[in-house]
């Protein structure tokens, strides 16, 4: 039905004209059965990500608010000035008794670093514990993606990220490891999926973890997504919310920096970066997020 955005973000302007419903978080007050979702946005292009992932959220037939938010010393370099100061909720504005349907929290650009290098990660720890809730109890769903995953996943279970020899950057096929559970319905038996990171969470390490359950696999790129039953959290180690020139503008800016970069995989035409890249995986993106959501709904109205 619509989507829900704070007054004047730039991303609200973007997805009115692509057709989306789009309220202001002050003109959606007749939308009363609606979710609230507090989205951590680590993602250095803000204002991208706003529109990735508020376009997959508002494509789900319900009304969906979102409030965007950062640690209180998380400083956003590509960011337009200001723009966290009038958009984003920090941590501590927030506070632990803050009510939410369920939150969201992104990948970062530091995934080589160990985690208690991460200048926020003190107060990253204590957000995922807010969301963790008493031992599970009273937590909230959680949808992490990319680093954020692995954060999750590091502090609730000492489970480590990998780093691989080489930047695993591309589209790749994944297969359904757990088809009956509600995130993969009406997915493709294939779906792709894109890829961009240096480390990996192996699957073996979740052997010991009965509720960690792998939802989707590749064996080109290993390990896609998992469920835990135990806090209801959803893991994401890579990128459906991403649009089609989105691995293009990374191959782009890291060409132009004179990075070592290899072309993504399964990505262009003819692998041909001249040719312009398909969204191969948009329709299984939408229904990804719309089952997360679908699901969040049922938790919340029954």
């Amino acid at each position: 039905m619509s989507i829900i955005l704070p007054e004047n973000l730039p991303a609200a302007a973007s997805l009115a004209a692509e057709g989306l419903d789009v309220y202001t978080t002050a003109g959606s007050k007749d939308l009363t059965r609606r979710l609230e979702i507090c989205v951590f946005n680590l993602m250095p292009k803000k204002l991208d990500t706003e529109i990735q992932l508020a376009r997959v959220l508002g494509q789900t037939n319900e009304n969906v608010s979102l409030t965007f938010a950062a640690p209180s010393n998380y400083a956003a370099k590509n960011a337009p000035p200001g723009h966290l100061d009038q958009f984003y909720k920090r941590w501590p504005d927030l506070g632990p008794n803050s009510s939410f349907d369920a939150v969201v929290i992104t990948g970062a650009p530091i995934e080589i670093l160990p985690f208690e290098d991460v200048i926020y990660w003190r107060e990253m720890t204590e957000i995922l514990d807010w969301v963790r809730g008493n031992n599970g109890a009273n937590g909230l769903p959680l949808l992490s993606l990319c680093w954020g995953a692995q954060a999750a996943l590091y502090h609730y279970y000492d489970i480590p990220k990998h780093l691989m020899a080489s930047k695993k950057f591309g589209v790749y096929e994944h297969t359904l490891c757990e088809a009956g559970l509600p995130f993969l319905k009406s997915l493709d038996s294939k779906p792709s999926m894109p890829v961009s990171r240096w480390t990996e969470t192996q699957i073996d390490d979740l052997r010991k973890f009965s509720h960690l359950k792998p939802l989707l696999f590749s064996e080109q790129s290993g390990l896609g997504a998992l469920f835990d039953e135990r806090l209801q959290h959803l893991h994401v180690l890579n990128h459906f919310e991403y649009d089609a020139l989105t691995l293009d503008a990374e191959y782009r800016r890291d060409l132009q920096k004179g990075n070592e970069i290899s072309l993504p995989e399964n990505y262009y035409p003819d692998d041909d970066p001249n040719q312009e890249p398909k969204q191969t995986w948009g329709s299984n993106s939408c229904i990804f997020y719309s089952n997360w959501v679908r699901w969040l709904l049922q938790s919340k109205y029954g």
